[in-house]
Order: structure tokens, then sequence, then C-alpha cells
């Protein structure tokens, strides 16, 4: 699956709280107005879907869905599919590579930056993009 950045300003919270009037904005200035990017994993937080990607200050990171629009629907063989029940406030559902969705660990590991995470990151997504 692939994406193209159409901006880089976008709300940090979920739409839910957005139209209860949460307007909180925040620029991601780590990605690029017009550059694709191959989706690695997808995750519905707080009802609203985030793409993790490899972007390009070579970090993993989920960037809110509402910041792109999918230029490539195709999603990787490879990829597994969790769903861990309705919950507002929480991760409901996940789409990813065999350790985002079976290892208890890696998801955490990205979000700190950890560097054998990353390291898986970067061979699926070799795996999956070439």
């Amino acid at each position: 699956m692939k994406v193209k950045c159409i901006s880089i300003e976008g709300y940090m919270f979920s739409p839910e709280k957005v139209e209860e009037g949460v307007r909180l904005k925040t620029t991601y200035n780590e990605i690029e107005v017009g550059k694709i990017y191959n989706v690695c994993g997808i995750v519905l937080y707080e009802n609203g879907l985030r793409y993790l990607l490899y972007d390009d200050y070579d970090m993993a990171y989920w960037y809110p869905s509402e910041l792109f629009e999918v230029i490539d629907k195709n999603v990787p063989k490879q990829w597994y599919f969790d769903f861990y029940g309705d919950n507002e406030e929480a991760i409901s559902a996940i789409w990813g590579y065999n350790e985002l969705i079976f290892s208890k660990t890696h998801f955490d590991g990205l979000s700190e930056q950890n560097s054998e995470d990353i390291q898986i990151l970067l061979t699926r997504k070799s795996e999956m993009y070439g």
C-alpha cells in the first residue's frame, strides 16, 4: 500500500475529539507534501486510522491518515490483522507485518525508536516493497 502526502498539518487528536471542539493542530515536518510513502502498518487508534511510515528523518512513526491519499490500494501479502475490541481510548485494531501483530514488545519498541525494532521494520519494509 502506498500513500501520497497531501498535508503536513493535522489534528493531534482523534476525529471524535475534533468534532467535540478539540482543535489543537500539529505540523509534521518529518514528511513532505507530494512525496509517496510505503505503508508498513495501519492502526485504528481512538477511532482514527494511522499509518506506520519510515519517514524522511529515518524514524518509524504512526501518522494520521488524513495527511495522505491512498495511491496504491494493494496491501502486502505478508500482512496480518488483529482486533482488540471497540475501544475509543486506545488501539482497536492493527494490520501489518508479523512482528507488528504477534510480538508483545515490537509495537512499543518502534514508539521508543529501539534500534532492534527499527531494523525489523526496515527488513520487513524491504521484503514488502523491495
